[in-house]
């Protein structure tokens, strides 16, 4: 369900991944927070910005920071030169492609290959 609290849904993917690396660096759920800036923190060129912080033993560190700048360089650049800097390609017609993802039992590997695994 969108809510509309992120800008748009790439961010809100972005955001989860990093959350998704955080815990898999071993850092607890509960010591990950993001903090959304106030419209008066952003930079010029955001539309929206999010800080992921994690709780030390010095409190809450700001370790990185998700900014939604959308096209700003190219609509100012499009603005002063009065030329249109978009670019599309069409596609004749849909087409879906399948993935297939390979987990390997790392354990049976291990056991079979030895250091060679």
């Amino acid at each position: 369900m969108s809510t509309g609290l992120v800008n748009n849904e790439t961010l809100g993917y972005f955001l989860a991944r990093s959350y998704q690396f955080l815990v898999s660096c071993g850092i607890k759920s509960t010591a990950i927070r993001f903090r959304q800036h106030r419209s008066t923190e952003m930079a010029h060129y955001s539309s929206d910005c999010w800080d992921a912080e994690v709780e030390t033993s010095y409190g809450w560190i700001e370790i990185a920071g998700h900014a939604d700048r959308s096209a700003y360089d190219l609509t100012k650049h499009m603005e002063k030169t009065k030329v249109e800097l978009v670019a599309a390609r069409p596609l004749k017609e849909v087409y879906t492609e399948t993935l297939i993802v390979v987990s390997p039992n790392k354990q049976l590997i291990g056991k079979e290959f030895k250091k060679d695994g």
